[in-house]
């Protein structure tokens, strides 16, 4: 075996290792029997982690060990992994999102309503109305305005596959082609947004008070 040979079979375990020892299968998806046509945007579909930018906030947000040691593997150990297993798919229905992201071999998948930023409302066609008189249109609309409910959208994550050992909750928000998360995990509140930037999507991750600012996870489309 000449010695290209061995730094080449070298090269393929270091990349072929980590990605089936963390390999998960995809779960199936959230909305398979969707009838309804998702908006166009370009979060949509599935995502691979191709780099992780400042890991070190991220680690500092989660870490509950004092020893330096382990912090030392983990913070050099954990990006190279991820960055060679991490699936992000992201997924429309209506108003509803379901967004689901793997942790190594660990699932978390879940689900909530959005409320849609330019909601087009039919106004009511008062010309005749306005022919008869001023006054009773004027009542139309108060009768209106008084019967006429908001519809109510429960923004709040539902974690459909997730750790038992877990405390984890979110609330989802989508403006300007953006979601936003605002939560707590394992009593660490957080605050996470999702984006499109020139091809790759990108999540800002960061926890309140921390000192190291955000971790940004940068995804390219899955092939």
């Amino acid at each position: 075996m000449t010695r290209w040979t061995l730094l080449f079979l070298v090269a393929l375990l270091c990349v072929l290792v980590p990605r089936y020892a963390t390999y998960s299968p995809l779960p199936e998806d959230v909305f398979i029997d969707c009838a309804v046509e998702p908006s166009e945007n370009k979060l949509l579909g599935l995502w691979e982690l191709d780099r992780i930018n400042n890991y070190e906030a991220l680690q500092e947000g989660l870490s509950q060990s004092d020893s330096a040691i382990l912090n030392f593997l983990t913070l050099r150990a954990y990006p190279f992994l991820l960055e060679r297993s991490q699936l992000y798919r992201i997924e429309q229905c209506g108003n509803q999102f379901a967004l689901s992201v793997n942790f190594f071999r660990t699932w978390f998948v879940s689900s909530a309503e959005v409320e849609e930023s330019s909601i087009k409302v039919a106004l009511k066609d008062f010309q005749e109305e306005l022919k008869e008189s001023f006054a009773e249109v004027l009542t139309d609309v108060k009768d209106a305005l008084s019967i006429e409910e908001k519809p109510v959208f429960d923004k709040q994550l539902k974690f459909l596959v997730k750790p038992n050992d877990l405390i984890v909750s979110g609330e989802l928000t989508f403006t300007n082609n953006e979601l936003k998360i605002y939560g707590s995990f394992n009593g660490k509140n957080y605050k996470e947004r999702i984006y499109y930037d020139a091809g790759e999507l990108i999540r800002e991750l960061s926890f309140t008070g921390s000192q190291l600012g955000s971790t940004d996870f940068i995804y390219r489309r899955y092939p």
